[in-house]
């Protein structure tokens, strides 16, 4: 974890040099070109730092939100409320990865950096909580999200 904040220590101490270099750049070869030069530049400098860190703390961090799930299904108005919210934000994923697939066919640059949300490793993954033992509400019943 040290390692991690120093390197984000590096990073912002960085950032003004950053800043002025980018500033440069865009007064020299216009905002279009910076723009994909700069996404470039960061892809390769920093894609394989963010690609280990991301296989290191992904696993971490679905534990922590199969937890938060648990325990946001133990207050009252929480089910009522994600049987509502999950099925919506499912369908806007959808039309994301949708939108992305998309402009990959047509060949806009922009979305080799936009990532897909996973929305099957996402079902499996609660799919699974759905599955567990149930958590119990404040009144002591078992309550589980439908999807």
């Amino acid at each position: 974890m040290k390692q991690v904040s120093s390197q984000a220590w590096s990073a912002a101490q960085k950032a003004v040099e950053v800043a002025r270099d980018l500033a440069s750049e865009l007064l020299r070869s216009g905002v279009v070109d910076t723009a994909s030069n700069v996404a470039k530049t960061m892809y390769m400098t920093y894609g394989p730092t963010v690609k280990e860190l991301y296989s290191r703390y992904e696993p971490v961090a679905e534990k922590y939100a199969v937890t938060a799930w648990y325990q946001l299904n133990r207050l009252p108005i929480f089910p009522q409320a994600a049987h509502v919210m999950v099925p919506t934000a499912a369908y806007w994923a959808e039309k994301y990865n949708q939108a992305v697939v998309y402009a990959a066919e047509k060949d806009y640059v922009v979305s080799c950096y936009l990532p897909l949300v996973p929305i099957e490793k996402i079902a499996k993954t609660f799919g699974k909580v759905e599955d567990g033992p149930p958590a119990s509400s404040s009144r002591g019943q078992y309550v589980a999200v439908p999807q």
